[in-house]
């Protein structure tokens, strides 16, 4: 009987496993699909726009079904979600009497908003954050893997870049001696880095260590300077934020390490970009300009400020022939496109996780909305598919351990049912 018992109990661990492990690569699989498959030249030939449709379609059914089911449960940032799913379609008729296309509209807007629906599904199917978080690690490994290897031989770059008429790649810009291509998301990234850095501080071990190294490689391979920028100066607060006598002796060890290794070696790795972004006040001044211009448009046109201009009004050909991009200016940039709500929203939210529940959510999810806030003002956290989904992942995350810490003392039944499996130090 014993023996039986046993096995029983072996089969339906491997069971268990067996299906972890197949939801976790089905989702990577997703998550890769959702960023164009992580921005693979000729993409949009492979996968036609109607299989974003019919999946957007099945999500929202889904997230129907689902908010009503949950309606009068209490779950921190539930309203939010809603927000996300439904004000950009408010938007559909602003546009149209803007002078917008009402079809294109609705096809540009449902073709991605849809993934704000995975905050409810997340809640359905009961997602954990480990769960969540290695989908997004394994994901920004192989990124990264993808960015080590066209930076080998740029020519056959096939992530990230550009294809002229036959087919040939395209390097179309350069920094520090080295070919500049988008792969992936560097929002996933970022991510995937505040959760390796965390852990490597909390318990540094080797796995840790190589794959903060990892994801900081892959950081600095966009060669953007406002990530580069902000990315170091989070890793700097990251120190402070630790707790543990001994734990803060060896983050101020590594500090002390990281400080002199950037000193030895800045020249080789941020020379080329601080000479290049002198050289390149052009770029930097429209942006200001840009800024500006909003600014004063918005006051001009406070209804259109609220409720947003959509994305297909012949005013973003003027902007375009101003040389003024919506995506250069961060959350002004969005402003015009949703209105000021949906930018203002995020910095509500941004605060609640920083300040409101600070002693609740863990450190690496503020170390992501601090580094992705300090960012908006250039680049927008979320502004397609891929991006929405990781932000759903922090907001999720972040949900989970307020919820938690709302439950009532010994109630572990309710805490396993919330997803939380990791035991994260919530300093």
């Amino acid at each position: 009987m014993l023996n039986s018992a046993s096995n029983t109990n072996i089969i339906t661990s491997l069971m268990s496993s067996t299906k972890n492990v197949t939801v976790t690569l089905c989702m990577v699989a997703l998550v890769i699909f959702l960023g164009n498959g992580l921005n693979l030249i000729g993409w949009g030939y492979i996968v036609q726009l109607r299989y974003y449709l019919l999946m957007a379609g099945v999500c929202w059914a889904l997230y129907g079904l689902f908010f009503i089911q949950y309606r009068n449960r209490h779950i921190t940032f539930k309203y939010y979600s809603l927000f996300l799913t439904l004000w950009p379609f408010g938007i559909l008729l602003t546009s149209s009497l803007l002078g917008g296309i009402i079809t294109e509209e609705l096809t540009r807007v449902q073709v991605w908003v849809y993934v704000s629906t995975f905050f409810m599904l997340f809640y359905h199917f009961k997602f954990t954050e480990k769960r969540l978080m290695w989908i997004i690690v394994i994901v920004a490994i192989i990124t990264a893997i993808i960015q080590i290897l066209q930076q080998v031989d740029p020519l056959f770059a096939i992530f990230g870049g550009s294809a002229d008429d036959t087919g040939e790649v395209v390097i179309t810009a350069e920094r520090n001696g080295m070919a500049r291509f988008f792969v992936g998301s560097y929002q996933v990234q970022m991510l995937a880095m505040c959760f390796c850095w965390y852990k490597m501080l909390k318990t540094f071990k080797p796995i840790w260590f190589l794959l903060s190294a990892l994801m900081l490689v892959s950081i600095y391979l966009y060669l953007t300077k406002q990530i580069l920028i902000t990315t170091l100066f989070t890793l700097a607060l990251s120190f402070f934020l630790v707790k543990g006598r001994w734990v803060r002796i060896l983050s101020y060890s590594l500090l002390i390490i990281c400080g002199i290794s950037l000193a030895i070696f800045w020249e080789d790795l941020f020379g080329d970009m601080i000479r290049d972004s002198k050289d390149d006040n052009f770029s930097h001044a429209i942006r200001f300009e840009f800024i500006g211009y909003i600014i004063e448009y918005n006051f001009a046109n406070p209804i259109k400020a609220i409720f947003g201009h959509g994305t297909t009004i012949p005013f973003f050909e003027e902007l375009r022939h101003m040389l003024y991009h919506p995506s250069d200016i961060g959350f002004f940039g969005e402003s015009i496109y949703y209105g000021w709500p949906w930018a203002l929203a995020y910095f509500y939210i941004a605060f609640r996780i920083l300040v409101t529940y600070r002693t609740h959510v863990p450190i690496y999810i503020r170390l992501y909305v601090l580094c992705s806030g300090f960012i908006s003002i250039f680049i927008f956290p979320y502004r397609d598919r891929i991006e929405m989904y990781n932000w759903m992942c922090v907001v999720y995350i972040a949900s989970l351990y307020i919820d938690k810490a709302q439950v009532q003392k010994g109630d572990e039944a309710e805490i396993k049912n919330l997803g939380i499996t990791t035991n994260q130090d919530k300093a």
